[in-house]
């Protein structure tokens, strides 16, 4: 199997993120709707008793995959938000199915398809350099919920680039 080859994007600082999505997108021909998920570039597999098991490198799950989720990666099930997969059983495994923000790009920024029309809204708030963006082409996703879509195929051929911000130690 193929590791993810796109582009990674390093910022100095994640306020350039609205700019270098619109240019990258326009580089790369992205003319659609495109979702964005965050993630931390390292997570910890945790025991029953909630103990600290294991560190896991999410960056290199998403070069290998297309997704920084896994089989242990958790449904949120949020009512409102996400799927129900408790009650409705779709038959998806976490990683065949990504919580993310559909938006639609400006050419300067963004706008975020949420609770009706697109609004502004920032999605690089609260992330520091141990977080990353997942951006992904929307229409090869299913939406099936506000926040939660289903892959359509492969996540590394739905995964168009992936942005990081460089520390102070990078």
């Amino acid at each position: 199997m193929s590791n993810w080859t796109g582009p990674i994007i390093e910022l100095d600082d994640w306020d350039e993120f609205p700019r270098r999505l619109n240019a990258k997108a326009l580089e790369l021909g992205l003319t659609g709707d495109l979702a964005i998920r965050n993630f931390d570039r390292v997570s910890f597999d945790l025991g029953p008793d909630m103990e600290i098991r294991a560190e896991v490198d999410r960056l290199g799950i998403v070069t290998r995959s297309g997704t920084d989720r896994d089989s242990e990666s958790h449904f949120w099930n949020e009512e409102g938000h996400d799927h129900d997969h408790g009650a409705n059983p779709a038959g998806k495994g976490p990683a065949d199915i990504l919580y993310a923000y559909i938006v639609q790009l400006t050419g300067t920024d963004y706008l975020v398809w949420y609770k009706g029309p697109p609004e502004k809204m920032d999605l690089t708030r609260s992330l520091s350099e141990a977080n990353g963006i997942l951006v992904y082409d929307a229409s090869k996703l299913l939406r099936v919920a506000k926040n939660e879509l289903w892959f359509l195929t492969d996540p590394k051929d739905v995964l168009k680039m992936i942005f990081l911000c460089r520390g102070d130690d990078d």
